[in-house]
């Protein structure tokens, strides 16, 4: 598959930050933009700035002891940190390959949304916990809350992980709120071992070149030993390429 690098272009102003906004506001269900990402546009936002760590303080290496001592004990070095913006989101582009869904992504294809710490939505889960990113990238994930697909140097689908049962209900008010009700939605009933049930929400938005797919609770590991609270939802939004793209890659298991 044929990717055009991912290009960064400041955006003029700050950001309107759509899913955040009070509820007293109306938005139309008619707008395909997230965060003021546009879909199927170039993505034009500021990229992060990235910090390098504070220098280790110096050991005494006086002595063979001292320094076979210190080589054991000093830790890595630390990987450099996107810093938030003082206002809206920046992206920090990745710099491996990822795949997500059925493809692929290189470096400059995707990219880590980093929010203003004052304006993080409560309902947003740090990205590395449940979609599994990063882990060859050249720069922490601490404080990314989103992941920006692309091809073609466009916007196709945005990732976010939510705060589980907790963020349940502000995430269904703002996506009913801003895409209307959903075409089908469903209940998902889960069980820990304590012996109590909970039920979380799988929902599904469906319009021309449009997708949301939105499930409350996508992981319990915790959830069925502690309790039913917690876990770890995820939110899709994307155009009907990304939609494509995010699908399961079909199973190559042979057959008999």
């Amino acid at each position: 598959m044929d990717y055009s690098p991912m290009r960064f272009t400041a955006a003029a102003g700050s950001l309107v930050v759509l899913l955040t906004v009070s509820s007293t506001v109306s938005v139309s269900a008619a707008e395909t933009d997230i965060f003021g990402i546009k879909l199927g546009a170039q993505l034009t936002l500021p990229v992060c700035e990235l910090s390098s760590p504070a220098p280790a303080a110096r050991r005494s290496n006086i002595g063979l002891g001292a320094r076979a001592f210190n080589k054991l004990t000093t830790p890595p070095p630390e990987p450099l940190k996107a810093m938030p913006p003082s206002t809206g989101l920046c992206v920090a582009p990745g710099t491996t390959n990822m795949a997500v869904g059925n493809t692929e992504f290189g470096p400059g294809e995707y990219g880590y949304l980093v929010f203003a710490t004052a304006e993080a939505p409560a309902w947003v889960a740090p990205i590395g916990m449940g979609i599994g990113a990063g882990a060859g990238d050249a720069f922490s994930l601490e404080g990314a809350g989103g992941l920006v697909l692309l091809r073609n140097g466009r916007v196709i689908a945005l990732r976010f992980n939510t705060t589980g049962f907790e963020a349940e209900p502000r995430v269904m008010e703002l996506l009913t709120r801003k895409f209307g009700s959903p075409g089908s939605q469903r209940a998902v009933t889960w069980n820990n071992d304590l012996g109590g049930s909970r039920d979380s929400i799988s929902a599904q938005w469906r319009k021309p070149d449009f997708f949301a797919d939105y499930s409350s609770v996508v992981q319990t590991q915790a959830m069925r030993a502690q309790g039913l609270s917690g876990g770890i939802g995820f939110l899709n939004i994307g155009n009907e390429l990304g939609q494509q793209v995010l699908q399961p890659a079909a199973s190559k298991e042979a057959e008999f």
